[in-house]
C-alpha cells in the first residue's frame, strides 16, 4: 500500500454506496438518461437499416465497410460521456442537472470522453498487441508460401501452443483488459469535475496494490447487467428488423434502457473510488 492511502481499500463500503445510489437517487437517474436513450436507440435502429439497405442481390454480402457500423457504435459511447458527467457531478459535488432533456454536450464532457478514450486504447494493448503482432507473423507467412488464409492472426500467433491454449489466452486478454480499465478509469471522476492536476500516471501510481479490488468491484458493476440482459433474452425478448420494426425498435430501446441506467453503477463505483485515492480532490460528496 502507498503512502497516499492511510487505510485499507474499503471494497464493501463503497459498493454499498453504489448501488445504494443508483436506487436513492432513481428518478434523477430516469432524467439524465432517457432522451440519450431515444438518441442511441435511433442510432442503433440507422446503423441497422443502413446494413440491411447495402446488401448486394446478387451475393448477400454487405458494400458497406465493416467499420462503418464500429463508427457508429463508438459514437454511441458520447451519449454515455454525458450521463457520467452528470452522475459523477451528483455523487461528489451534489450538484443536480435542471434541464428537462438533458443533452449536454459541452466542452466538458467532450473532455471526458477524450480522455475515457485514451483510458480504453491503453487497456486495449494485451488485447491488440497479440493481434498486430500475429497479423505480422501472418504476413510474413503468407509471403513466404505458407498456407494461413483460414486462420486468424491470432491463431497464427499462437499455434506452437496449440488450439487449446487459445481460449486460455483470449481469457487472459481480457482480464487484463478490466484490470488496466478499472485502475486508470479511476482518474475519470476528476474531468467530470474539472479537476486540474490529476493525470493517468499519477492515478496509476496511487492504485498501486489495489488492482483486485478494483477488478472485482469492476465486475460487481458489470454482472447485473450481464445478468438482466440474459434474463431478458431467456424470456424471449429478442427481435430484429426481420420480426417488423415495432419489435426492432423496442428490443433496442429495452437493450438500451438497461444498459444506460446499469452503466450508472460503474460511473458510481469511480465516483467514490476517486473520492477515495483523492480524498483532497474528490471529498466534499452530498450524502446519495
Amino acid at each position: 500500500m502507498s503512502a497516499e492511502q492511510p487505510q485499507p481499500f474499503p471494497i464493501d463500503s463503497i459498493l454499498l454506496k453504489t448501488y445504494r445510489a443508483l436506487f436513492q437517487n432513481f428518478g434523477y437517474a430516469l432524467r439524465i438518461t432517457w432522451a440519450w436513450i431515444l438518441v442511441v436507440t435511433s442510432a442503433r435502429i440507422g446503423a441497422d437499416l443502413i446494413k440491411a439497405a447495402a446488401l448486394t442481390t446478387e451475393t448477400g454480402e454487405s458494400i458497406v465497410p465493416w467499420d462503418l457500423t464500429f463508427v457508429i457504435g463508438w459514437l454511441t459511447f458520447i451519449p454515455l460521456a454525458s450521463i457520467a458527467v452528470a452522475w459523477h457531478r451528483l455523487l461528489l459535488t451534489g450538484e443536480k442537472d435542471r434541464s428537462t432533456v438533458y443533452l449536454r454536450l459541452d466542452r466538458l464532457v467532450w473532455t471526458y470522453f477524450g480522455l475515457a478514450s485514451v483510458v480504453y486504447i491503453i487497456a486495449m494493448f494485451p488485447i491488440l498487441a497479440p493481434w498486430a503482432l500475429g497479423s505480422i507473423v501472418k504476413l510474413a507467412m503468407a509471403i513466404s508460401g505458407g498456407n494461413v488464409e483460414s486462420k486468424s492472426a491470432v491463431e497464427v500467433l499462437f499455434a506452437p501452443l496449440g488450439p487449446a491454449a487459445l481460449p486460455f489466452i483470449q481469457t487472459a486478454a481480457v482480464i487484463l483488459f478490466l484490470a488496466l480499465t478499472a485502475r486508470f478509469a479511476v482518474v475519470l471522476p476528476g474531468k467530470a469535475l474539472g479537476t486540474p492536476g490529476i493525470s493517468l500516471r499519477q492515478t496509476w501510481q496511487v492504485t498501486r496494490g489495489q488492482t483486485w479490488n478494483l477488478l472485482i468491484g469492476t465486475m460487481c458493476c458489470i454482472i447485473p447487467f450481464l445478468l438482466v440482459t440474459a434474463y431478458i433474452r431467456r424470456l424471449g425478448f429478442e427481435f430484429t428488423a426481420a420480426d417488423g420494426p415495432l419489435l426492432h425498435v423496442a428490443d433496442w430501446l429495452m437493450i438500451e434502457s438497461v444498459a444506460a441506467l446499469l452503466s450508472l453503477l460503474q460511473i458510481a463505483f469511480l465516483s467514490y473510488c476517486f473520492q477515495f485515492f483523492f480524498p483532497d480532490k474528490g471529498d466534499g460528496a452530498a450524502a446519495a
